[in-house]
């Protein structure tokens, strides 16, 4: 969202200022408040509560797909991990067409989101993505998974499908307005500012280890869908192609337009989306 990039400023200042533990957790500005649920939008939902392996309860939404003679049985689900801010009351707005289109969602505000317990940090989080594709699998044992990450989601969504493609048979990959990792595009803002300039050698304390350009090459032979604007404000375009040149095949990039995780407002990449999860 449009509060990544003031979020890494605050992060590289409080580098500079304490040299803290969790330092990801600076990435992350969560709001519990929900601004609408699916009823203000006309869509009938689930609100789900699952637990992550530490315990902490995390509390999701999933919208089922319209039923039809055609998906009834075998419609995809589709896990959506969300940006820095807000929380699935905002960001439903990327999603909420894919029910009518036979797909279901399952909306996953990680720990401090929303009605989420606890505070987010990397690693954690991947534990609520874990607690997630658990429930979705005792739910929906052979239906196909796919994993939808936009922006920092984006990077959970990478590690977690090298994480638990295999242990829960997750189908494919699709990220939105990726990038490298924590400390790149730390440097990024920070190399770019005159005032951060001071701070830039404290990126270097962000720990690198569950970068997703670290764990991409894992997922192959599992496919892999990337989007990225060409007039993306917030991320770098060349950011999420050198994540996917690292990535094996079977890959595909789809440059696409508009702001920041505004992809999906062009039925042409809705439609890319949907061969993706149908083919």
């Amino acid at each position: 969202m449009h509060k990544f990039t003031g979020a890494l400023f605050i992060v590289c200042l409080l580098l500079s200022l304490t040299g803290c533990s969790n330092l990801t957790s600076l990435f992350f500005h969560p709001q519990q408040e929900y601004l609408r649920t699916p009823n203000d939008i006309d869509l009938v939902y689930e609100s789900v509560t699952t637990y992550a392996t530490d315990g902490t309860e995390i509390n999701s939404w999933f919208l089922p797909a319209f039923v039809s003679e055609n998906n009834e049985v075998d419609s995809p689900i589709v896990l959506f991990l969300h940006g820095n801010a807000e929380n699935i009351s905002t960001h439903i707005g990327s999603v909420y067409w894919l029910p009518e289109q036979g797909v279901n969602v399952f909306l996953l505000d990680y720990r401090g989101f929303g009605h989420s317990l606890g505070d987010p940090y990397v690693p954690a989080i991947f534990q609520d993505v874990e607690s997630s594709l658990i429930w979705l699998r005792e739910r929906f044992p052979q239906r196909k998974i796919f994993i939808l990450g936009q922006s920092i989601g984006s990077a959970i969504a990478t590690t977690s499908m090298a994480l638990f493609k295999d242990e829960y048979q997750v189908s494919g990959l699709i990220l939105d307005a990726s990038f490298t990792g924590y400390r790149d595009i730390a440097q990024e803002v920070t190399g770019n500012h005159l005032i951060t300039w001071p701070i830039w050698p404290f990126t270097w304390l962000l720990p690198t280890e569950w970068d997703p350009k670290a764990h991409i090459a894992d997922i192959s032979p599992s496919p892999i869908l990337m989007f990225h604007s060409e007039t993306d404000p917030v991320l770098p375009y060349a950011l999420g192609l050198e994540l996917y040149n690292s990535a094996q095949e079977p890959k595909h990039w789809q440059p696409s337009k508009g702001g920041h995780i505004q992809t999906f407002n062009f039925e042409e990449y809705r439609q890319t989306l949907l061969d993706f999860l149908t083919r």
